[in-house]
């Protein structure tokens, strides 16, 4: 006979993780499941914007990730000849969100900080080496069958709800046989680690830097041990050559002094981008979010915060949900995050992936309208797809920054610091 759980997670990283803490800490019996033997210490995303950060504040998580990370108050638009172009600033953000910055911190830091946290709920379960492998669903609920990658032990648990928040090539989603539509982008990305001396070769760096000559640009973003140098790799170089020194000197020499920063070049790799989005964000009784949903390019780093409002949104419908004994609310908050994830997050990170001139004319035109500037920036900072989130109120218990969720203002479509810009 299958064990009894109110919701199973499938998924360790951040998604999952916020979701079962916040349904934890709601009071509601928790078990998630993740196919690794640890949380995912390898994963790239690491950029949290500013209403992401309030609500990682709202977890007790935000102080700790600012002592292991880099906040940055300004992005600059330069030449290759190290003539500033567009600096824009995070000021007109104020008076939307508490936190009007956005943060450089690795995601598998954040994934270790919610692991940590979740371990001392009473109502919450971690299962390691456990993938999901099978879902039954009926009228009353779920069966969840999970095991070891490639074990032939199965088990079985029985739960009201499941939530897939495991990644890209999900295991829910699979086994709910829910298709998507993909595209990858084209060609190849390269990313170098550069040794944190890198303003003394290029002075007078902001914290995000991105460097444009004609069509071609090179980003540079600043974490706490190195810098992040990521190019874009035309269609038909190959990821070996596109890692190599003499690939990067001849496509990068223009835009950046390169030959001075491959010595100081701890780590370097080079993988390919896609867009995928998930043909239905629910059946009904199995909900889907973060990269499950939805995947994007990984410019400014909005798929992963997407994914931790889904963890929000749906969280809150969860407690409403067992409160009230109807699906309603899941079904409106999965239904308005996909919503969000097809009508503004694919289409604006589509625009972001995109380089060259027309793209540095457009924000060198915005940063001399403070009007503008700020719509641009609202958008940027993605306080404009907070479609079923809500902020929660002022921290205030002893032992974390969380107010449950059942306590957080109902969602107002028409909230006066949101926009609907696209």
């Amino acid at each position: 006979m299958a064990e009894r759980q109110t919701a199973v997670i499938g998924g360790a990283g951040p998604v999952g993780l916020v979701l079962a803490l916040l349904l934890a800490r709601a009071g509601v019996g928790v078990t998630v499941l993740e196919m690794r033997d640890e949380v995912n210490l390898d994963a790239g995303a690491s950029t949290f914007h500013a209403p992401t950060l309030d609500l990682l504040q709202s977890l007790g998580v935000l102080a700790p990730m600012r002592q292991e990370g880099v906040r940055i108050d300004h992005v600059q638009y330069r030449d290759c000849k190290g003539a500033i172009l567009a600096r824009t600033g995070f000021g007109p953000l104020s008076g939307h969100t508490g936190n009007p910055y956005r943060l450089h911190c690795e995601q598998a830091k954040l994934s270790v900080l919610l692991r940590d946290l979740l371990a001392r709920e009473k109502q919450a379960d971690i299962r390691f080496d456990c993938g999901v492998r099978s879902v039954c669903e009926d009228d009353d609920g779920v069966v969840v069958g999970y095991g070891a990658p490639g074990g032939l032990t199965r088990r079985e648990i029985r739960a009201d709800y499941l939530f897939g928040c495991d990644g890209a090539m999900s295991g829910v989603r699979e086994a709910c046989r829910i298709g998507y539509v993909e595209k990858p982008y084209p060609g190849l990305v390269a990313r170098l680690y550069a040794d944190p001396g890198l303003p003394d070769i290029m002075p007078g760096m902001d914290g995000v830097t991105h460097v444009f000559d004609g069509d071609d640009s090179v980003s540079l973003l600043r974490m706490a041990d190195c810098w992040h140098i990521v190019l874009r790799v035309p269609p038909g170089v190959s990821a070996t050559e596109a890692g190599s020194d003499a690939w990067l000197t001849r496509r990068a020499g223009a835009l950046i002094p390169i030959a001075q920063i491959l010595p100081g070049v701890m780590q370097r790799d080079v993988h390919g981008a896609r867009r995928r989005m998930a043909l239905q964000p629910r059946t009904n009784r199995v909900f889907l979010a973060g990269d499950a949903l939805h995947l994007t390019d990984m410019r400014d780093g909005m798929n992963l915060n997407a994914g931790i409002h889904d963890a929000f949104a749906l969280a809150r419908a969860a407690v409403a949900t067992v409160a009230q004994g109807s699906l309603a609310a899941l079904h409106r908050a999965a239904d308005d995050r996909g919503r969000v994830a097809r009508d503004r997050l694919l289409p604006r990170t589509d625009r972001n992936a995109g380089t060259g001139r027309e793209r540095l004319n457009h924000i060198v035109a915005l940063s001399q309208d403070p009007q503008k500037l700020a719509d641009f920036l609202y958008s940027q900072a993605m306080l404009d797809m907070l479609d079923g989130v809500t902020m929660p109120p002022p921290a205030a218990h002893p032992r974390h920054d969380m107010v449950s969720p059942e306590s957080w203002p109902d969602p107002k479509p028409n909230h006066p610091t949101r926009r609907t810009t696209t």
